[in-house]
């Protein structure tokens, strides 16, 4: 009797993002090539765009407009 996989969760694509970030900054900082003033504001900025990317609509979404015409309680 073949056995069944238990299917995987999904990639923790959070996690190494995490991970790797948190690394490049330490690297850069123990090598002298970035204060950690500055490493605050790039992580900001790394963290802006990631949160813009992670949360971009799917192929099979549209984006929700709102219905056409007034509202319910003015008709």
């Amino acid at each position: 009797m073949p056995s069944r996989r238990t299917p995987r969760g999904r990639f923790p694509v959070d996690l190494v993002v995490f991970v790797a970030i948190l690394a490049t900054g330490v690297v850069l900082i123990l090598v002298g090539r970035v204060s950690p003033e500055a490493l605050a504001g790039y992580a900001s900025a790394l963290a802006g765009l990631y949160a813009a990317w992670h949360h971009r609509p799917q192929d099979g979404e549209t984006r929700r407009t709102p219905p056409e015409g007034p509202p319910a309680s003015e008709r």
